[in-house]
């Protein structure tokens, strides 16, 4: 077995030191958003400083993908396999967001020696996470184990560029959403484990 921050002794620590932390969570959380309702307003900057806003992304399809670092390698497979998509998006007036628990220093690092055309935007305050109410949950990292993160991390992994340290909370489960170019909620989609993304076959049949 490959060693990694996925392996199970590591998941069972954390599981057992976020479960108090997630009960808090969810009875604190805003409601999670569903298909046809209006996205949640926010204006950020990205890691170069331009502001991001989803205002100014109306008449354009929206991807918002809520990560977890970039030092994680399950999330670095899932932007290799965006960034294979990339010219196709493009030429389907898809825009996609990529927001992190990461520092902008730890992403500016992620990026080096590759090139991403995607907007990122380094969120270390969890504040985007908590307005979409993207979860913190150890059982849904231990569930991960029965879903493959294994041979995804593992993935992931070789395709670093260069190694990054991982910042951010260890059972951080992932979302995606799709927006219409109204700002509308299409699809949302919240993971049930650490790599539970909305396939790629769903995004290309939305923007088709």
């Amino acid at each position: 077995m490959p060693s990694f921050s996925f392996s199970l002794p590591s998941l069972v620590a954390a599981g057992l030191m976020a479960l108090p932390v997630f009960a808090t969570t969810v009875a604190n959380a805003p409601t999670r958003l569903q298909a046809h309702q209006p996205a949640r307003p926010f204006m950020v900057t990205d890691i170069t400083g331009q502001p991001v806003s989803l205002t100014t992304l109306k008449g354009h399809k929206v991807l918002l993908a809520f990560m977890r670092n970039v030092g994680c390698p399950v999330c670095n497979l899932r932007m290799y396999q965006l960034v294979a998509q990339a010219d196709y998006f493009k030429a389907h007036n898809l825009t996609v967001v990529a927001v992190y628990e990461s520092s902008a220093e730890n992403m500016r690092k992620y990026l080096v020696g590759q090139t991403i055309p995607f907007t990122m935007v380094a969120n270390p305050d969890e504040s985007l996470y908590k307005l979409y109410d993207v979860e913190v949950s150890g059982s849904k990292a231990m569930k991960s184990m029965f879903h493959g993160v294994i041979g995804k991390a593992s993935e992931g992994k070789k395709l670093f560029v260069q190694p990054v340290p991982q910042d951010g909370n260890k059972t951080r489960i992932g979302a995606e959403f799709l927006l219409d170019e109204q700002g509308i909620v299409a699809v949302a989609h919240y993971g049930r484990y650490i790599g539970d993304d909305l396939p790629l076959a769903d995004i290309k049949k939305f923007i088709e």
